[in-house]
């Protein structure tokens, strides 16, 4: 049953695309058996001109174009001829008429000989008429079919054609046009009567969607057209990308908007050793290594980065998302999990300076933590009582245990210290208390991001460039916490005479972050428990010491150490400072050699140098701690001999800094053979790249702020544990240096070449080759270069697809290829890996530091290879309205990275090696439809669906602990199985005792620890949804827009909500005060009989007895308490404004929109506990934005 929904899904998807692929087929033969060329056979009297030119489009393709005010005046045509040349048919069709005609492409634009002329037909309105034409193009000079044309306040529009043509008349040769499109910006321009043809800009359209639109993807190495491309590309709609604000984390922008792409649960940061861990957590087509990351390859202007989380979103210009072998096989050996490329602002040549600001705050309020269901006071202190057992728990043996109050009561009761009666009115009095309201003032605020950026650019023919200025400040829900972020980017474009074309871009981010000693208190805490009185003074909770009264109070006078804790006066007593540099300069060169042959350098150096510092006074309650367990009793009335230092407290200071570098020289070699006909363009080149990373950490004790000194200590002894101390034995958890080093080399050559002839067909290739230091040094490891092929046929473009009015775009495509995954630096290498052993944490080690095998060198190693086989469909009909592509694609990964056994008598058990095999299916669907465009109302739709199942289909070698079912319960990978599954043991309900039960084999129901098999197993699913998407639409009123973004994710499973308090105290579990539990523990088994109605298992005071007589997991983890992980969820919701043009002109500025957004807002769940699977162990915040865009 686990793979029935992956085969039915591929089946029904294969079947749909061959019979759509056959259907269009059988449409274009039959169309092209009544086409007859470029010649026109017809016969008639007094036909009108339109239908003649509709036989013309019927029998050639070719698609006349004018207003209905121009046909209005035509004569009709009388005519007989066969087989004539489609110029002369023309020549002879307007031979008498009013109009003429002019050829562009495969449009007839038909115009009008002269104004004035008097028209045949109703019209005397058209005697003063003035044709405007023109030509409607986007910025980046292509044709936009299809857009509206209209005079503002007039009844009639006209729509462009192929090649963005249009001609309207008016009676006024200065009208105000309107124009709109799918996926731009409406504008308002004056027409210019002493201009023939006036050419209009579009710009893409804030909020709109724009996947009908996008021309051109962005490799990294190169940009290509998209309707050459044979690889599987996707592109998000930068607008939403843009807009939004509830996170600086382009990732997590990035959310529901491509296929394919799957981001983790929040909070979880990727774990790639090229990225470090503070971009959110994502794949693309599925999970690809057992023991590699499966985050992609993040691309910035070219060039690999280190750190995705230094981006401006106000600075990108683009994103593109490589996804199969053809799009991503140039960047190696690292690009099999895919690669995002982004694409930041330039300048632009010969236009005025422009200066625009942008900026947004956003609010996301506080934790609700009421949601989250814990049991409250009342519940609370009476759990406590039923599970109160002095017996099981003697007061004499709490001595070195956390006493709740709660506790202390119910104990002063059973030892005779109070009544019954004072001990019921002292419970009763907690139960009253609530703290929600004090930890949501106290310990939480309201989180809000503000971000502003401040950009300049333009230039001439020579030069260009853009600026930015950026701030974002980030006020989480911690007090005292701070995070500031100040950045610059500049980039530069220079134009040397023909030949020479240079850029130059930098980007510096100032990040600068501090804590307080915040202490995290959560809705776990003791629910009764006050922070502060009613006037305001902290409260002490000594009892969180973990010491009983009495033994506190020795170890005080002892140690002549206070040992009182308020945890509120803990906060002002120690921080963390961090601040971070982060430099990216990439410099491009291109030089024009001779007829189509280049030369282009790319040269990229990213460092993040950063220094931290924190410092804990020695009045934390922490370090006091500390200087308890360091000190010793000199007896009575003798001074205590402290080993910690007794004043200043813990400095630390850190130093790190990750430098990359790179250097890419390639020659490039574009013409257009036969005529203009063909495009054919090779790239041959060669790229070197370097990966380090350092850093220093130093301690300091006894350090005086005020005077910068500090002690002067035996870090060996007191590393190694002192024993004999006040408490019996004390160590310090501190290094006073610590070392990190790492390198990673590579050198690649590279290949790239494409051809398409006559527009249509289009053959493209790619190689590489990498030598890397993390492969082995053998050549059979070395020499295995990545690679790929493609094809795409654009048959819309066929003449026999020509009678096919609706169908505006149709290209069939696909590609296979190699790409590769690289293990991260000191995982593995060529050499042996030495790893540093302190002396100062190592006893023996009299000499001093010493060093030791981290890991083995193994010189066959090689990475990890991914065969990739994509097939693709590109289509746009009905005049463009409706507009996507589809793909399908089989991945499948060998040499997979992992841990292998190797001969006993090298002194390693294992080393890094290859093995293993895995494979990914899936399909994505992008689609993008215009529902409705008229002058003042847009509505356009998106859907984007991204269906995933991978499997491993071998691995290590199964050892015998992993045929176990406590092994497979919490396996993240298991052969025959996908990634991440999740199986569970069949429940078989309570006994009479109120003990859980399972279906076992071999032994029937059981509660019997331990006798579950492996096979005894349930596999529920994968904890990884294999289907996610978002459904957007955006609706447009004149200057309004609303735009919705819902995502979906369905088929994942994940363990439900489950009670965690079976056996022990109800105590607190840490000096945290840790010891609130699920309100299901109300629901608990708690006599004979319950067993009918409650599937949560008793409570056992006797821990030794909970765990011989029955195994809490078989309930835990049964299959009762596995829950779909499904979902949909309302994104966000974004309403903008735009000035109109009227507006701009009297305030002289060029644009001005305003919008609201909301985030978070509403959620459906699969699973009846209303848990969001994306947030798991807590709950989503609400996020509100107000933003504004302004252009001078």
């Amino acid at each position: 049953m686990g793979d029935w929904p992956r085969l039915a899904a591929i089946r029904i998807t294969t079947k749909v695309m061959k019979r759509a692929a056959y259907l269009l087929l059988v449409l274009g033969l039959l169309a092209a058996a009544r086409a007859k060329g470029q010649t026109v056979t017809l016969k008639g009297s007094d036909l009108s001109l339109q239908k003649v030119l509709s036989a013309v489009k019927s029998q050639t393709g070719f698609r006349a174009s004018g207003n209905k005010e121009v046909f209005a005046i035509a004569k009709p045509v009388t005519i007989d001829v066969k087989k004539m040349a489609l110029a002369d048919f023309l020549e002879l069709i307007f031979k008498n008429q009013p109009l003429t005609y002019e050829m562009l492409g495969r449009s007839i634009i038909v115009s009008r000989k002269n104004v004035g002329v008097t028209p045949v037909g109703p019209p005397a309105i058209y005697k003063a008429s003035v044709e405007i034409r023109g030509r409607v193009i986007n910025e980046r000079n292509e044709p936009v079919p299809g857009a509206t044309v209209g005079i503002k306040d007039g009844p009639f529009t006209v729509a462009t054609d192929d090649i963005g043509a249009f001609s309207i008349f008016t009676d006024r040769p200065d009208a105000m046009l309107v124009i709109s499109a799918i996926g731009y910006q409406r504008r308002e321009v004056k027409s210019n009567p002493s201009q023939p043809l006036n050419t209009i800009v579009l710009k893409v359209q804030i909020t709109q969607l724009k996947g009908v639109v996008v021309e051109q993807v962005n490799t990294g190495y190169q940009l290509l057209s998209k309707e050459r491309a044979t690889g599987a590309f996707s592109k998000p709609d930068m607008e939403v990308v843009k807009n939004r604000t509830s996170t600086m984390d382009i990732i997590s922008r990035l959310d529901g908007l491509v296929p394919g792409l799957v981001l983790s649960p929040t909070g979880q940061s990727n774990t790639s050793r090229y990225n470090h861990s503070t971009t959110r957590k994502s794949t693309i087509r599925g999970e690809s290594s057992v023991t590699l990351p499966g985050d992609p390859l993040y691309v910035v202007n070219g060039v690999i980065v280190t750190d995705f989380s230094a981006l401006n979103p106000d600075d990108i210009e683009d994103i593109t998302i490589l996804k199969d072998a053809a799009a991503a096989a140039i960047w190696g050996a690292r690009a099999s999990n895919g690669v995002i490329v982004v694409t930041t602002k330039s300048g632009n040549k010969n236009k005025r300076l422009a200066v625009t600001y942008s900026g947004f705050i956003n609010y996301s309020g506080r934790p609700n933590y009421g949601k989250i269901p814990m049991m409250n006071s009342r519940q609370y202190i009476q759990a406590a009582r039923e599970t109160f057992d002095p017996v099981e728990y003697p007061w004499a043996s709490l001595t070195y245990e956390v006493i709740a109050p709660h506790e202390q009561i119910l104990y002063n009761q059973y030892n005779g210290l109070i009544s019954a009666d004072q001990a019921n009115k002292s419970l009763d009095s907690l139960a009253s208390l609530s703290n929600t309201g004090q930890i949501e003032d106290l310990w939480q605020r309201p989180a809000f991001t503000t971000n502003h950026t401040v950009s300049i650019g333009g230039g001439n023919n020579t030069y260009s460039f853009y600026a930015s200025l950026g701030y974002t400040g980030v006020n989480n829900n911690s007090p005292g916490d701070q995070d500031h972020s100040y950045k610059l980017n500049f980039s530069q474009q220079l134009h040397v005479g023909k030949r020479i074309d240079i850029s130059l871009t930098t980007s510096l981010v100032n990040k600068v972050t501090s804590n307080k000693n915040n202490i995290t208190i959560g809705n776990d805490f003791l629910p009764y428990q006050l922070f502060k009185d009613a006037a305001g003074n902290p409260l002490p909770m000594n009892f969180l010491s973990g010491y009983s009264d009495s033994l506190r109070r020795d170890y005080q006078d002892r140690s002549q150490i206070n040992l009182d804790y308020y945890p509120l006066s803990e906060v002002d007593k120690g921080n963390a400072k961090r601040n971070t540099l982060f430099a990216n300069v990439t410099a491009n060169i291109a030089v024009s050699i001779w007829k189509g042959l280049r030369f282009s350098g790319s040269y990229g150096y990213q460092t993040s140098p950063g220094t931290n510092t924190s410092y804990w006074d020695n009045s934390t309650y922490s370090l006091r701690q500390t200087a308890l367990s360091l000190t010793e009793d000199a007896g009575p009335g003798g001074t205590p001999i402290y080993h910690f230092p007794k004043n200043g407290g813990v400095y630390m200071t850190g130093e790190n800094n990750n430098r990359n570098w790179t250097v890419r020289n390639q020659l490039i070699y574009e013409a257009k053979p036969r005529n203009n006909q063909d495009n054919l363009l090779v790239h041959l080149g060669q790229e070197t790249q370097e990966m380090s990373a350092h850093s220093n950490t130093s301690t300091l004790l006894g350090y005086d702020e005020a005077l910068g000194t500090y002690a002067s200590i035996d870090w060996a002894r007191m590393q190694n544990g002192i024993p004999g101390t006040i408490t019996g034995y004390g160590f310090i958890p501190y290094q006073p240096f610590f070392p990190l080093k790492e390198k990673s080399r590579f050198i690649s050559y590279f290949g790239l070449a494409s051809y398409t002839f006559n527009q249509k067909y289009s053959v493209d290739a790619s190689w590489r080759q990498d030598y890397s230091s993390q492969f082995g040094s053998d050549l059979a490891s070395q020499d295995k270069p990545v690679w790929s092929i493609g094809g795409k046929w654009q048959i819309g473009k066929e003449g026999f697809m020509q009678p096919l009015t609706w169908l505006n775009e149709l290209g069939l495509r696909g590609t296979y290829g190699i790409t590769g995954n690289s293990p991260y630096i000191g995982s593995a290498s060529t050499y042996d890996v030495l790893r540093v052993i302190s002396a100062a944490s190592q006893t023996g080690l009299i000499a001093g530091d010493a060093l030791t095998l981290g890991q083995p060198a193994n010189r066959g190693l090689a990475w990890e290879s991914t065969r990739t086989i994509n097939l693709g469909i590109d289509f746009s009909v009905l005049n463009r309205r409706l507009g996507g592509s589809i793909n399908v694609y089989h991945r499948k990964t060998s040499d997979m990275l992992g841990s292998t056994s190797v001969n006993p008598f090298s002194g390693q058990p294992s080393i890094m090696g290859n093995l293993g095999e895995m494979t990914n299916r899936g399909i994505e669907i992008s689609l993008t439809s215009s529902n409705i465009a008229t002058r003042d109302f847009r509505w356009t739709s998106s859907l984007q669906f991204g269906y995933n199942r991978n499997k491993l289909n071998s691995y290590t070698k199964l050892l015998p602990f992993m045929n176990t079912a406590s092994f497979r319960m919490g396996a993240s990978y298991l052969v025959g199985y996908p990634m991440n599954p999740l199986f569970a043991y069949r429940f078989a309900g309570l006994d009479n005792m109120g003990d859980p039960q399972i279906y076992t084999a071999k032994n029937g129901v059981t509660k019997q620890p331990g006798l579950a098999e492996a096979d005894d197993l349930v596999y529920m699913g994968t904890r990884q949804a294999p289907i996610n998407g978002s459904i957007s639409n955006v609706i447009g009123y004149k200057n309004f827009s609303l735009t919705g973004n819902i995502v979906y994710s369905f088929g994942a499973k994940m363990r439900g909500p489950v009670n965690s308090l079976y056996s022990g105290r109800l105590a607190t579990r840490n000096n945290f005060g840790a010891a609130n539990y699920s309100v299901l523990f109300m629901d608990r088994w708690k006599k004979p009989g319950d067993e009918a109605f409650t599937n949560v298992p008793s409570y056992v005071a006797s821990a030794s007895t909970n765990w011989g007589r029955r195994d809490i997991q078989y309930y835990t983890n049964g299959d009762i308490n596995v829950v779909s992980a499904s979902y949909i969820k309302l994104r966000d919701i974004t309403l903008n404004y735009s000035l109109s043009a009227e507006v701009l002109e009297i305030l002289k500025i060029q644009a001005l929109n305003v919008y609201l957004q909301t985030s978070n807002f509403l959620i459906w769940t699969a699973n009846k506990d209303g848990i969001d699977p994306s947030w798991q162990t807590s709950t989503p915040l609400h996020s509100y934005s107000l933003g504004v865009n302004l252009s001078f």
